[in-house]
Formats: structure tokens, sequence, C-alpha cells
């Protein structure tokens, strides 16, 4: 098991071959949402002055624009997030590209051999934010053999044990990727297809040796949270918001402990990242002393 960069030879050579199991799948319109936004401000701006200037300005970028959407969207070397051969499987740990990437040195894909695994699963998350409907959240469960995490503990990037970071180093992802207190890789799947069980009978047909695990799954209640104005979450509580704001869902609790709690909406957000930098310092500590 390795940590490597997406634009080493190696990972060139192998991913080349390897067959694509899961890949990224990136609106196009909310993606480009803003940028059309500015484009259309522009040409109206320019509209004041001259119609013709706006048209022959406003209608090159705005295609412009969208051509390169539509190719960010659809590039299969930026989309792909598992490939596979029969010894080896790549994961993207986030997507990088442009100038500022080029010069970090950074890993951006897991490597490992077929051996190295010892088990690769699903998980489902049923979220119930606030009301009866819940909101489903899936993952890929990825459990290196013990000899692997071993060999490379101490090479695990750090943006991947911190739980409590907001998906920085994710940003054309939308996902959350991140090394559990379990010891096992969790790729989040709000954005990736096919879904994660037609993924697992793809591994299993590449990868024979690999043992495709039971699913899991489990809920997540946060509707008691909003009840006690004025007063603040007790420590079930804040492991709870903990939780969901590693899901993803902490836009939604910082709107509703704001309406629900009373705390004000700039303290919400300083809030839930120190609960989360609480809870993520726990389970590094209960690492390290297991």
């Amino acid at each position: 098991m390795k940590f490597v960069r997406s634009d080493s030879p190696e990972v060139a050579r192998g991913a080349r071959s390897a067959k694509t199991l899961a890949r990224q799948h990136l609106p196009v319109f909310r993606l480009g949402l803003v940028l059309n936004l500015v484009i259309l401000a522009i040409a109206f701006v320019i509209r004041i002055v001259s119609v013709r200037a706006a048209f022959s300005v406003g209608l090159p970028l705005f295609l412009a624009m969208n051509a390169w959407l539509l190719w960010r969207a659809r590039s299969p070397r930026l989309s792909w997030i598992i490939k596979a051969s029969a010894d080896q499987v790549y994961i993207r740990l986030y997507v990088g590209f442009g100038k500022a990437w080029q010069r970090t040195e950074t890993p951006d894909v897991m490597v490992l051999d077929a051996s190295e695994i010892a088990a690769v699963s699903s998980r489902t998350i049923e979220v119930f934010v606030y009301g009866p409907k819940p909101r489903l959240v899936e993952w890929l469960m990825i459990k290196p053999s013990q000899a692997a995490v071993e060999s490379v503990s101490d090479q695990i990037p750090s943006f991947l044990r911190d739980t409590s970071r907001p998906d920085c180093w994710a940003p054309y992802l939308n996902e959350r990727v991140y090394w559990t207190g379990e010891q096992r890789l969790s790729v989040g799947w709000k954005l990736c297809h096919p879904a994660v069980r037609i993924s697992l009978q793809r591994v299993a047909q590449v990868c024979p040796s690999i043992v495709i695990g039971p699913e899991e799954r489990s809920e997540l209640d946060l509707n008691n949270i909003w009840h006690g104005y004025g007063k603040g979450p007790d420590a079930q509580q804040r492991r709870m918001l903990a939780e969901a704001k590693s899901l993803g869902f902490g836009p939604d609790c910082v709107r509703l402990l704001n309406i629900y709690r009373g705390i004000p909406f700039r303290e919400c957000a300083a809030y839930l990242a120190e609960i989360g930098q609480e809870e993520a310092g726990a389970e590094r500590s209960a690492v390290n002393s297991a």
C-alpha cells in the first residue's frame, strides 16, 4: 500500500490498463452557475454602451466557458475515482489539476495490491436532520490488511486523518475521503456513479480475490437536538453533531442551531468546528492507545 501522485509514471502506466470501476458525476449546470452569471453580468454592463459589443464579447465568453465546463465534467483523466486490475486497485483521494496542484507534492492516489485488501463493503446511513424524512448517505468502505496498514501508518496524509476539517481537499469531488478510527478508508458516494453496490460487483469481477463484506446500515437521528432554546447541546448531542458534520450536514446544523438553539449564526460554524476537532482528537487518542 502506498500513496502516490496521479501524474506519476507508475500510475499513468497502471491506471491506463486498469478498468474504471467508478467515476465522478459533476453536474455541469451547478459547476458553472456562478461563472455563467458573472459572464451575463459583464454582458449586461457592456450592453449599456453597445448591444453589439455585449453580444460580441459575451457570446464567445459564454461558449468558451461552457466548453471548458463540459470538458472538465467529462474528462476521463479527471473524473475517475476507482480503477482496478487483477493485481492492483487505484483510489483517487481528491482531484487536482492546474499550476497550483502541479507545484505541490501532496499524493492524491492510493495504490493497493489486491492481496493487501482484507475486504470491501458498502455503508448506508439514514440521517434524520429535521423531521421524519431521512436523507441517505452512502460510503464505500475499504479495509486494508493489518500488515498493509502497519507498513504505511506514518505515511497516511494528514488530510485523510482529520475528519474535523471541511472538504477543502476535495473541492472538485464534493466528497469526503478519510481514514476512519477502524483503520478503514471511507469513500463518500454522493456524486459517484454507478451506485456503490454495482461498483462492488465490478470489484468482484475484476479482482476475484477481494472479499466483499456485508452491507452496513445505521441511522443518525438529530431531531431531538434542536429542543432547548438558549441551551448548549450535551456531550452525546455534541458527538452526534460532529458525526453529522463529518457526513456533510454541517450547513444544515448551523442553520438549525441558530433557529432552534438561539446560537448566533456566526458562532455556529466555529462551534461545530470546535466539537469536530474534539471528536477527531478523541478518535486519534483511541487509535494510538489501541
